[in-house]
């Protein structure tokens, strides 16, 4: 019943923009993205979620998925613009207030532009990493452990503007991310948390984002992280080489207990020969609890190669492989554990555009 509404409620919201936007210098514009998918994890593993982190859908090992089915609306009225998206399916429960729901309204919210100072106030996507949830959004069908550890969306209002090549953010958000609150709950205390970005687009060979956020949840655990990003595009031949390398740092320090603490560096490199693209990911984890429960440092390699089928449309096939120092992944070969996690999984991915 819960999911019922909450698809009802968002429902009359996008419609409500719509019916108000008719008259929009842009827009409304509608757009519409899907991905389903199939994984195989070569060791077959008895349900182990740290396994189940891995997978397209991060539910289930062995079974057609619907990962995510996403629908936008976006314009814009003179200094005023909106947008919202609008999820279904196995990752809509990351991006939203409940947990256990496959409905979630992951975005929504209003900007003003103050000729040249733009403020944003509603639900919006993180400013933070490389990755992000929308699979048609990544090169890959996995993602990297760091993505593991930073958030999704935000409720707060933000400030940001741009002086030549450097771009700007501040905010201020009720939490690390909306899906970590409890159910029915915007915000669970009165504390609140500061986000920040900063962008420098040196040439279309290198360009740095540094990004970060400071929480404190409830007032039991004060929480921060740093993100950095260095990207570019390389001329080579007809097609060209992108790349980016990435370093993540997160520390949790609870009142009571020890800090937690994961950093990541992930390095991506793609490029296309005719219509297929290569896109390889390597990263390297040391985590003291924050995704798995233990210090554990995790070495690891994807190869995803994707091919158009139509126009829009992309499949994608990928082997990854990880290899911990501990063994915390699910292994039925060898009794039950192992250091190792082999996985295979295709993936179509409907990329989408604004109507």
């Amino acid at each position: 019943m819960r999911k019922l509404v909450g698809l009802i409620v968002a429902g009359v919201f996008l419609a409500g923009a719509a019916g108000t936007a008719l008259a929009d210098d842009d827009g409304p514009n509608f757009s519409f993205g899907a991905s389903t998918s199939i994984g195989f994890d070569i060791n077959e593993p008895s349900g182990s979620s740290q396994n189940a982190l891995y997978y397209s859908s991060m539910e289930q090992d062995e079974s057609f998925n619907i990962d995510l089915v996403q629908l936008g609306i976006s314009g814009q009225r003179g200094a005023v613009g909106y947008a919202a998206s609008l999820d279904f399916g196995d990752l809509a429960a990351l991006a939203g207030d409940s947990r256990d729901g496959d409905v979630a309204l992951q975005t929504a919210y209003i900007t003003y532009d103050f000729d040249g100072i733009g403020a944003m106030a509603g639900r919006f996507a993180t400013p933070i990493g490389y990755e992000v949830l929308e699979p048609w959004g990544n090169a890959q069908i996995s993602r990297s452990r760091g993505w593991q550890a930073q958030p999704i969306n935000h409720d707060g209002l933000t400030i940001s503007g741009s002086a030549d090549v450097v771009d700007l953010m501040i905010g201020v958000v009720n939490g690390f991310t909306v899906g970590d609150q409890p159910a029915g709950s915007n915000d669970p205390d009165d504390e609140k948390g500061i986000i920040g970005s900063m962008g420098v687009g040196i040439s279309d060979e290198l360009s740095i984002y540094v990004s970060g956020i400071f929480t404190e949840d409830n007032d039991a655990v004060d929480r921060y992280l740093v993100n950095t990003i260095l990207s570019g595009d390389v001329a080579a031949g007809d097609t060209g080489i992108r790349w980016a390398l990435e370093g993540t740092l997160r520390n949790d320090d609870p009142s009571v207990g020890s800090d937690m603490q994961l950093w990541n560096v992930a390095g991506y490199v793609g490029t296309d020969a005719g219509p297929v693209g290569v896109d390889i990911r390597l990263d390297f984890t040391d985590d003291e609890g924050i995704v798995t429960p233990m210090d554990t440092k995790v070495w690891s390699v994807s190869v995803t190669g994707s091919v158009p089928v139509t126009d829009g449309v992309d499949f994608r096939v990928e082997y990854r492989h990880d290899s911990a120092d501990d063994p915390i992944f699910g292994d039925d070969s060898v009794g039950g554990v192992s250091d190792d996690l082999d996985l295979v999984q295709a993936q179509l991915v409907w990329h989408p555009e604004a109507d």
